[in-house]
């Protein structure tokens, strides 16, 4: 069932509040990315599918990391970049930096007498492990902690760490939280934290009796204020991927990573004005339908094909989750979706990215298949009409390689992180790295940046990362991609090296 109205008063309050971060900037609320994304919505090609295109930046080329001097990662001319926070360095709080960097996001910018200072929340999408010391924020009794696990079984190594940019630098990186299992995406909220999603199935119960796929707070500076390490229940227990905040409504918009069986969620909060801890009161999830049609199969769409849309209520978001007959076939479903798809929720191959700006919900179906082909979709969601439309469709993996995280600059250009293989629609020329990709006005796409990673152990030892992992990663995933709140950085991270970048150079040459 659809909600209510949110009264004026609230929207009033809820959009001041979005203004935390565009305020140390000194620029309107639309600097925190609420412009419309133009490169997303505004047009579509007269094809079915969409085509990759040359990109306005100019050709990539690799380009070397101004911390370390490798050529870490491939960027239009002009562009430039400094890495930081890789796996095994140690952090400003004595801690090794964990492996497995996945989501990221900003959750607070702010003038510090003459600096500015920008506060990143990343995660580490880690499962379990037999040292206890792997645990983030080991022998930190203040970094909180969900599920420590037990001696005699595999310990919960999920979690997060902090890192901080000021004035154009990398400064500190410390544990944030820890106790959690493959911690995937999440999203920032408009309160100076950061909400840290388990993608892992909905019956997952480790040694300790707890159950795992929740979705936890996280915020800014947890030496000041602890992270609550008690689950947001009501937001559902399944294989989280991304969490998006509309700031004009307060709501939330998840998506899920179970194969076919899933749909975008809405979590309407009971405590509508926000703030640290607020989620703990709980609310209402729902699942997406498209109006008129039970179970409509959303996974093969034509280039702006658009379906008008509805929500559906789930009663218990802490149900297990079991096999479900579907009209896509025998499913795995977690317990919110098996609800959800009971009231006639619409089906995804895989729920990915996330991304609320200027009304409209971005949310990305990253699954790739040969028959029929698909190499993933983009879809854009009009929080004022409800109309759902398809403004990506990737039928090519040169055009796109499975669609992970999204993010929209404060500028309005909509840049994706490719999660891909190499098989799938079109594998030939080969695929030999994974790309951020930038989706174009017309509904195609083109190259921003690719994965350059390929060094030997005398190499990464010269360049002061002893620890680092050798040989050829191109292949492996982008992640974390955002933007600073004046859109002059885009951070970034590469998972599988373990490391976290920052890039600079002329934006306003293309559509980013």
């Amino acid at each position: 069932m659809d909600a209510p109205e949110v009264s004026s008063s609230r929207r009033t309050l809820l959009k001041g509040g979005s203004a935390a971060i565009a305020a140390a900037f000194g620029g309107p609320i639309a600097a925190l990315a609420s412009r419309v994304a133009e490169a997303s919505t505004s047009a579509c090609m007269a094809a079915t599918s969409s085509v990759l295109l040359d990109s306005p930046y100019g050709a990539l080329a690799p380009v070397n990391d101004l911390t370390t001097g490798l050529p870490l990662i491939q960027l239009p001319p002009g562009f430039s970049y400094k890495s930081y926070g890789w796996r095994g360095d140690m952090m400003t709080d004595g801690l090794t930096t964990p492996t497995g960097h996945d989501g990221m996001g900003v959750v607070r910018a702010r003038k510090v007498g003459r600096s500015t200072e920008i506060v990143l929340i990343r995660n580490h999408e880690l499962s379990t492990g037999s040292s206890a010391a792997s645990i983030i924020g080991a022998s930190r009794a203040a970094v909180a902690k969900y599920d420590t696990g037990t001696t005699s079984s595999a310990y919960q190594l999920g979690g997060t760490t902090n890192l901080v940019w000021r004035d154009g630098s990398w400064a500190e990186s410390y544990a944030s939280f820890g106790g959690t299992n493959r911690n995937c995406a999440g999203g920032s909220s408009t309160w100076g934290s950061w909400l840290t999603n388990e993608e892992i199935r909905s019956n997952a119960v480790s040694s300790t009796g707890k159950k795992h796929g929740y979705i936890f707070e996280v915020p800014a500076d947890p030496s000041l204020t602890a992270a609550n390490p008690n689950p947001l229940v009501d937001m559902g227990r399944m294989a989280h991927e991304a969490s998006a905040i509309d700031p004009l409504t307060g709501y939330w918009y998840l998506t899920e990573d179970q194969g076919n069986a899933n749909t975008l969620y809405r979590f309407r909060p009971t405590n509508i004005a926000g703030g640290l801890n607020s989620l703990h009161a709980g609310g209402t999830l729902q699942g997406l339908k498209v109006r008129g049609q039970a179970n409509a199969d959303l996974r093969m769409p034509t280039l702006c094909q658009e379906f008008d849309t509805e929500w559906v209520d789930i009663a218990n978001p802490d149900l297990d989750g079991a096999t479900l007959s579907s009209v896509v076939g025998s499913v795995s479903a977690s317990g919110p979706y098996r609800q959800a798809y009971a009231n006639g929720a619409a089906i995804l191959g895989a729920g990915e990215g996330c991304w609320v700006a200027n009304g409209t919900v971005f949310f990305t179906d990253k699954q790739v298949s040969t028959s029929p082909s698909r190499a993933g979709r983009i879809w854009a969601l009009d929080l004022a009409s409800m109309v759902l439309k398809a403004i990506f469709v990737s039928n090519d993996l040169q055009v796109g390689n499975s669609p992970d995280n999204i993010c929209v600059s404060p500028r309005g250009g909509l840049l994706f992180n490719e999660d891909g293989g190499t098989s799938g629609p079109n594998s030939g020329p080969a695929v030999t790295a994974q790309r951020l990709m930038a989706l174009h006005p017309s509904g195609g796409s083109y190259m921003f940046a690719a994965n350059n990673y390929n060094f030997t152990a005398a190499q990464l030892a010269a360049a002061g990362k002893p620890n680092a992992p050798t040989g050829n990663l191109r292949n492996t995933e982008w992640c974390g991609s955002c933007f600073s709140p004046d859109g002059r950085v885009l951070f970034a991270n590469l998972q599988s090296p373990g490391l976290t970048v920052a890039i600079t150079g002329p934006w306003a040459n293309g559509t980013l």
